[in-house]
């Protein structure tokens, strides 16, 4: 009976710590303090816990099955399906397409195990049951045998749920297929706002499959900037950025007219790349709700660390705390969190002596000119947090930063020794 209580306690911790490692993966992503090499460390460990999940198969089982009937947060849900993708259990898999359909919070952890998913799993076509889930794959995973096909219905539903839209809009475009032109005018004509930006995301990364809607494209994110929304606003900024469909220096005046706005004006400085920027963030440094964003976008631009280039300070009584892939704690999930106070005469004296090494007339990502080897090298080598950002520059999903580190080095045609 005691070794039988110890199984289940066991299967139970497994699942616990599965869950809690899917939200610290997420934090992790956000840090400068890593890189590739430090993702692939911490999928192994997830994947250990996934493997000793599978080899408690019966007590895991049984386990989720009494979780499955909670309401459960979105690293219970990977847990459960990720488990139940390579158990070959389609009751805890169909369990899980019903949540995310009835909870869209839930659906990113699902498409994350998309992402994980074996596609030769016997399981692989009730994932793909779900049209988000098959829209997601359609971008993400390169290695789908067999047609991908999406009903009218299918369709309809994606739109009215306002779900991977973006995917679903690639795709068509990609396989040219005569419903994209129908789709991409009703996603412009929706009056949605975000659903608009899924389209405008979709025929950025098409490019050359959708040029005549670069114009349009362009406008509709224009017209966002000014969105009483934040996160509307923001993404609408970074995407004109990253894809490079509005000149930099004209969209940033733009911010810098508002005066209403001063955390997002940092940030697009920061994704602009422009070394002429820095003057203007390190004037920031010196006042505390600003600063450390601050330091993130000149990071951004620069690649330099404050930790490693001896321009940081600590601000009073606080510490400076990063995101250790062996931690078995959960930071706080804040744009700022885990950075450095900046000093801004130590990096005035570290920027004097480095500026030269940007000094191209392009601009800059993670100290890297923003071309297609300066791109490859950030993707190879840079950190975590600025790998989305350049994968978007190369005109791609950033969602492709996040896959399982082990299939980015196919993606991406990188080769490493720690594979």
């Amino acid at each position: 009976m005691f070794v039988r209580t110890a199984r289940h306690l066991i299967a139970e911790q497994y699942t616990d710590m599965l869950a809690q490692d899917y939200r610290l993966r997420n934090v992790l992503l956000s840090s400068y303090h890593h890189d590739l090499g430090s993702l692939l460390q911490f999928d192994r460990r997830m994947q250990a816990y996934l493997e000793g999940m599978l080899y408690l198969k019966e007590e895991t089982a049984e386990y989720l099955r009494g979780l499955l009937q909670e309401l459960l947060s979105p690293g219970e849900l990977f847990s459960v399906a990720l488990f139940a993708a390579n158990a070959n259990d389609e009751f805890l898999l169909s369990g899980c397409l019903g949540l995310a359909q009835g909870i869209p919070r839930l659906l990113p952890a699902l498409l994350t195990v998309v992402g994980w998913m074996d596609t030769n799993s016997s399981l692989w076509p009730v994932m793909m049951s779900h049209p988000g889930c098959r829209a997601f794959a359609a971008v993400m995973r390169a290695d789908i045998s067999g047609p991908i096909t999406f009903t009218q219905q299918e369709i309809i539903t994606l739109f009215e749920n306002r779900q991977c839209v973006d995917f679903l809009l690639w795709f068509l475009g990609k396989s040219n297929s005569a419903l994209f032109v129908p789709a991409i005018k009703r996603v412009f004509d929706s009056g949605q706002d975000d659903l608009i930006l899924q389209g405008c995301r979709a025929v950025l990364c098409l490019r050359a499959q959708a040029s005549e809607y670069i114009d349009v494209t362009k406008e509709q994110l224009l017209r966002l900037v000014h969105s009483n929304r934040e996160d509307v606003r923001t993404l609408a900024v970074k995407y004109l950025l990253a894809y490079s469909v509005y000149e930099p220096q004209a969209l940033i005046n733009t911010l810098s007219e508002k005066k209403s706005d001063t955390r997002l004006l940092i940030q697009a400085m920061g994704w602009s790349g422009l070394t002429d920027c820095i003057p203007f963030l390190t004037d920031y440094f010196d006042e505390p709700e600003y600063a450390r964003l601050s330091l993130l976008s000149v990071v951004t631009i620069t690649g330099s660390l404050p930790e490693r280039d001896g321009w940081q300070i600590k601000k009073g009584d606080e510490t400076s705390s990063t995101v250790e892939s062996d931690s078995a704690g959960i930071p706080e999930d804040e744009p700022e969190q885990g950075v450095s106070w900046p000093d801004r005469a130590a990096f005035q004296r570290w920027w004097t002596v480095n500026n030269g090494t940007l000094n191209s007339g392009l601009p800059g990502l993670c100290g890297k000119p923003v071309t297609t080897e300066g791109l490859a090298a950030v993707i190879a080598n840079g950190f975590l947090n600025l790998r989305s950002l350049a994968v978007m520059r190369s005109g791609r999903f950033s969602e492709l930063s996040a896959l399982p580190a082990i299939n980015q080095y196919e993606i991406f045609n990188m080769q490493s020794e720690n594979r």
